[in-house]
């Protein structure tokens, strides 16, 4: 009986190492070490171009590539989107430009969130007009106030670009002679096109990465831009991922690491914004896959650098709050698109 009991011992104790091991082992695979991560997200996306092509063509890769149930969801608005992840709402969204442009909503969900890596290094924005419009600083408005109605095209109401430009109208004590009008995104874009087909004057909020740069002939207005009259308009900027703070412990190591270490280049981006814009009786969805079809090699690199990562036994950091590529703290003296 002893020694019958002694055996037992023995083998109670080798089975409960090997369930240890196997626990332990299980969750290499989860941004949590355990195997209790989700395979259900929330993206939230704006109604600007370049932001939702790209989160439409990540929501495919994660449900075809990654088995990953995925729900986009569009918003009217940048805070919306910034406290939406805050909030817990979402647990993700890809086109945070900060330091600047997005400032304040940054600031104010914060503590809430965390910037998970860079979606496109290197921005600007400012005010645009057709390069047939001889307005090349903002002074220069002065000669189109009849023409332009008093009016600069803005985005949506609350967009952090039209205080930008309600400030640099005050700067140049201009506010007598124009306002910004507030609107949608695509309704911009109409106005735009609408005016360069009649080669007439216009003024709107622009901003680069954006499908507009290669499709019409435009220009920055000196003194509203990136990189020029800094206080308002700030140095270059980058776009980033940000997630809710509990966002790489939440998801599987592979999940989060595709989000992180996600990065478009202009071809990318620019190949992708046109055939979002081009896409005809395609679904948003559809247009991405189509994307994907089309972009083998570049989806196959952005696999590549996540199975890398996944592969790691470090865990997957977030940026620092602070984190910038772009900026540096002495930008005033260089030029900006």
């Amino acid at each position: 009986m002893d020694n019958l009991s002694s055996a037992s011992r023995s083998f109670l104790a080798a089975v409960l190492v090997l369930g240890l091991l196997g626990t332990g082992l299980a969750g290499c695979g989860g941004g949590s070490g355990s195997q209790d991560v989700s395979r259900e997200m929330n993206m939230v996306t704006v109604n600007w171009i370049e932001g939702m092509a790209m989160t439409y063509m990540q929501e495919a890769i994660l449900e075809d590539s990654m088995d990953m149930d995925v729900t986009v969801n569009e918003v009217s608005g940048g805070g919306t989107a910034f406290s939406s992840v805050a909030q817990g709402d979402a647990d993700f969204f890809n086109e945070a430009w900060l330091p600047t442009t997005h400032k304040e909503p940054w600031n104010k969900n914060q503590d809430q969130s965390k910037k998970l890596g860079y979606t496109y290094k290197g921005t600007s924005v400012g005010v645009v007009v057709p390069e047939y419009v001889e307005v090349d600083s903002f002074p220069d408005f002065a000669d189109y106030v009849n023409q332009l109605d008093g009016t600069i095209n803005g985005i949506e109401s609350g967009a952090a670009i039209n205080g930008q430009i309600r400030n640099t109208i005050e700067l140049y004590e201009m506010q007598d002679e124009f306002e910004v009008q507030a609107a949608s995104g695509p309704a911009s874009w109409q106005a735009l096109e609408s005016a360069i087909n009649s080669n007439e004057p216009i003024a709107v909020a622009g901003w680069y990465p954006h499908w507009k740069w290669s499709t019409f002939d435009l220009k920055y207005v000196n003194g509203a831009k990136t990189n020029q009259n800094v206080d308002i308009w700030g140095g270059p900027e980058d776009i980033f991922t940000i997630v809710d703070n509990e966002f790489t412990e939440e998801f599987p190591k592979k999940v989060v690491c595709f989000l992180k270490e996600f990065e478009a280049n202009d071809e990318q981006l620019n190949s992708l914004m046109d055939d979002f814009r081009n896409r005809g009786d395609m679904s948003k969805p559809e247009a991405a896959k189509q994307w994907i079809r089309d972009n083998r090699d570049d989806v196959a690199q952005w696999m590549d650098q996540a199975e890398e990562c996944a592969a790691s036994s470090e865990p997957v950091e977030t940026l620092p709050d602070d984190a910038t590529f772009s900026s540096t703290p002495d930008t005033s003296s260089s030029e900006s698109m």
